[in-house]
């Protein structure tokens, strides 16, 4: 599991000496990590040399607050990762036992020391020096949070480490034991920090946190799609089914695209939901995990945080594909403009105005996909698409649910008179609602609207000419209902 840098140095003390650092050495590159996570608590492999490890007991323990320990015999850290190249004022400065302990000068400030490769494990046993061997080393030191390499060969554990002011050479010595690596420079220490094999019940419980919040909020969604899935194939099937048995192609065509869109919309809350059940498994495991001391359950840790960052990534790119799915589907109250179907007339208006509140429907060039809303979410979505809508086919069904399509243009239309011809009341034009509720007849509500603004002063009556480009190319009178 990748561990970013800042995570790691939560925890960790910076040091900083007034006038013999530079700043400007302090940028972190993140790199992958290295991880042992099975090695946790299982017991070091190295041999020492005969009293070395006396070095660091009692009030020589590096860093502060240290209980009493065991030196070298257990595994500490889990995983490093390379985060700088530096001459760093530690390895002049702060070793207190080894070679530069003349020029030592951490004891007034924090009484630490960084500890030598080559000081403390026996000759016999000494490995060329690759980053792997630093680290194996560095992570039975307690309280180590960062080790360094210089020239190919030096390795040292330190507690932190400070840039100070250095030539322009880089980490460009390769490791002894391995040349495909580097292990800092001549005059440069390659860093890398260690993860602390502790921290493993903490990452697993934040990752866990945020699992079940994504799981949450998929889980929502993924239940809003499957809804509004259902509502728009279950109003295509009723609309192709009355319209199909009077023949009218345009609006069966309608409902063919809104099918298929239900079914779009339905696979992607499918692949969303098998997600969130992958999400939920994932968390019921990192719950069941108990005793992190243990080396097998920090392996196991380490194996559900990689699935769940896998599945995370996943999760978080599905559900981003719904949000955009359900937004077309049933466009939220911020995308709807109050009272925007009044700019939209039914398109009979512009043929015949005697027919213009019976039942009509049209085909066309389909904008968009087959949505869900009243007659103010479809006005307010043929608006957004303001250089290609022209106008929309709006249906509301007996159980309440309406819906639409939207038009770049109109190719073929009917209108059905023998519905029933709604009543104007007072002398002025009903609203369509409470118009198409006359028409007692219909089975439910069909009418075809177009854009006051792009076609006023027109006329959309077929042309037999073929002239007038924005005219129905057929329109068909029935003298029956659907």
């Amino acid at each position: 599991m990748a561990k970013t840098l800042n995570i790691i140095l939560v925890a960790l003390p910076a040091l900083v000496f007034a006038g013999s650092l530079d700043a400007s050495h302090e940028h972190i590159v993140s790199m992958p990590m290295h991880q042992y996570a099975s090695d946790c608590g299982t017991k070091s492999k190295l041999h020492l040399v005969p009293g070395a490890a006396s070095l660091l007991q009692g009030e020589n323990v590096p860093g502060a607050g240290i209980d009493a320990f065991e030196p070298f015999q257990t595994v500490l850290k889990d995983g490093f990762l390379l985060v700088n190249c530096v001459k760093d004022y530690m390895y002049d400065h702060g070793d207190k036992f080894g070679d530069n302990r003349h020029s030592y000068k951490l004891g007034p400030v924090s009484n630490v020391s960084i500890v030598h490769y080559a000081d403390v494990v026996a000759k016999e046993d000494q490995e060329d020096m690759t980053q792997k061997v630093c680290f194996e080393f560095c992570r039975t030191v307690p309280n180590m949070g960062f080790f360094g390499i210089v020239n190919g060969r030096g390795c040292y554990c330190t507690p932190y480490f400070t840039p100070m002011a250095s030539d322009s050479s880089q980490c460009d010595a390769v490791c002894e034991g391995d040349n495909t690596l580097m292990c800092g420079g001549k005059s440069k220490s390659s860093i890398f920090a260690m993860h602390m094999c502790d921290s493993t019940k903490d990452d697993l419980g934040t990752r866990s946190d945020t699992s079940s919040s994504l799981e949450a909020a998929m889980s929502h969604k993924v239940g809003q799609a499957k809804e509004i899935s259902g509502w728009i194939q279950d109003s295509s099937v009723h609309v192709q089914k009355s319209f199909g048995a009077v023949g009218d192609s345009g609006a069966t065509g309608v409902a063919q695209a809104g099918k298929v869109w239900a079914g779009k919309l339905l696979h992607k809350a499918e692949d969303a939901e098998k997600v969130v059940d992958k999400l939920s498994s994932l968390t019921k495991s990192a719950a069941a995990l108990k005793d992190f001391t243990d080396p097998a359950t920090v392996t196991e840790a380490e194996r559900i945080m990689e699935d769940m960052d896998e599945t995370i990534a996943s999760g978080e790119g599905l559900s981003d594909e719904l949000d955009k799915m359900i937004d077309l589907a049933m466009p939220n109250h911020e995308m709807i403009t109050d009272k925007a179907a009044e700019q939209y007339y039914p398109v009979m208006y512009f043929v015949d105005k005697e027919f213009e509140w019976v039942p009509s429907t049209c085909s066309g060039d389909i904008v968009a996909e087959v949505l869900v809303g009243h007659e103010d979410a479809c006005a307010s979505a043929c608006d957004s698409h303001i250089h290609s809508c022209v106008g929309y086919q709006f249906f509301e069904m007996d159980d309440g649910h309406s819906g639409c399509a939207l038009f770049s243009n109109f190719k073929t239309g009917f209108y059905y008179t023998g519905c029933g011809t709604p009543e104007e009341e007072g002398g002025g034009k009903l609203e369509f609602l409470q118009a198409t509720k006359k028409a007692r007849e219909a089975p439910f509500m069909a009418q075809c609207f177009a854009k006051l603004s792009k076609f006023e002063g027109t006329s959309l009556k077929p042309d037999p000419s073929g002239k007038c480009k924005e005219c129905f190319k057929e329109l068909t009178k029935a003298d029956r209902c659907y």
